[in-house]
C-alpha cells in the first residue's frame, strides 16, 4: 500500500510539472505566431512599396 501511495505522489507530480510546461510550450507558440504575423505584415508592405517604386 505504501508504495501505490508513493507512485501517486510521483505520478501528480509528473502531471503537474508536465501541465506547466505544456501551459508555458503553448503561450511561446501563441508569442511565436503574433510576431510571424507581424513580420509578415511588414514584409508585404516592404514589397508593395518596392513594387509601386519599379512601377514609377
Amino acid at each position: 500500500m505504501k508504495a501505490l501511495k508513493i507512485y501517486s505522489i510521483f505520478s501528480t507530480i509528473a502531471i503537474i510539472v508536465l501541465s506547466i510546461g505544456l501551459n508555458q510550450t503553448n503561450k511561446d507558440y501563441i508569442k511565436a505566431k503574433k510576431e510571424f504575423r507581424e513580420t509578415e505584415e511588414v514584409l508585404k508592405q516592404c514589397s508593395e512599396r518596392y513594387y509601386e517604386e519599379i512601377g514609377k
